[in-house]
């Protein structure tokens, strides 16, 4: 039995570890985004090739994981498609997703709606540019907050920036290029951004790409989520980042209207 076979916490409640597990599970085949097989998940969980397989066949009943019997693999089940409906429905997704696609067709860039996820910035939704040269990306991709343009338009405006702040070394990881070097120059760069009304990231993630994003705010002047342009450096000069500044944030302030802000995920 391996270290992940055994839920250590001393007061877990009982069923605590097969939800973990079950939720490992469906987590990983939405990360990976294909099929695996059993031996796959058991090796990326940590778990023993027969918990695994019990894992599986008891979501395989449920209708929340699919078998392909071709390559004896799994991937996730229509069961799961109808739940992600429900969420979108509860989250307003479904109801911020034209305004997303409005965005795109003015800009013909690509399109994010981004969430606070303790202390990273995770993709929520997403509309793709039709341009050739454009940056991939996938719903559930997650970033760190203080590189991203989305995570510093919501840190900027979170009850727990000095706190989230405090946290960080002086010296931050470089992820990219252009990733912002010190705890003292993000502090700076809050302090841009809650005048200016947007934030940007040059370079900070992904080399090559430059970021234009706004808060979406409630009624408290509080974020927990940000709409963001991503953009290919050869196609924003400076010029164009205070255009697309004035789009984001008047677009953030219409999903506002149908985000319920409460509901977004805790820090």
């Amino acid at each position: 039995m391996t270290s992940a076979d055994h839920d250590d916490s001393p007061a877990a409640p009982a069923g605590t570890q097969a939800i973990r597990r079950a939720l490992g599970t469906l987590k990983l085949l939405a990360e990976d985004g294909g099929a695996l097989s059993v031996n796959r998940i058991a090796t990326r969980l940590g778990l023993s090739p027969g918990t695994a397989n019990r894992m599986v066949r008891a979501l395989l009943a449920e209708g929340l994981v699919a078998h392909d019997p071709r390559t004896d693999t799994y991937y996730l089940g229509a069961g799961t498609v109808l739940l992600g409906q429900a969420a979108q429905q509860g989250f307003g997704l479904d109801k911020s997703l034209p305004i997303l696609e409005a965005l795109n067709a003015e800009t013909e860039e690509s399109v994010n709606l981004a969430v606070r996820e303790k202390s990273e910035s995770v993709v929520m939704l997403r509309v793709q540019s039709t341009l050739a040269l454009r940056f991939e990306q996938r719903v559930g991709a997650r970033f760190p907050l203080y590189s991203t343009a989305s995570g510093k338009a919501i840190l900027a405006h979170s009850p727990d920036a000095d706190a989230y702040l405090d946290g960080l070394p002086e010296r931050l990881e470089p992820l990219a290029p252009g990733t912002v070097a010190s705890r003292a120059e993000l502090a700076r760069q809050l302090a841009k951004i809650r005048r200016s009304g947007y934030s940007t990231d040059k370079e900070e993630n992904v080399a090559g790409v430059r970021c234009v994003g706004a808060p979406v705010l409630d009624a408290d002047g509080r974020a927990q989520a940000a709409l963001v342009i991503q953009v290919p450096t050869v196609r924003m000069p400076s010029d164009r980042v205070r255009e697309l500044g004035a789009r984001v944030v008047t677009a953030a302030k219409e999903i506002a209207r149908f985000i319920p802000l409460d509901r977004i995920m805790s820090r």
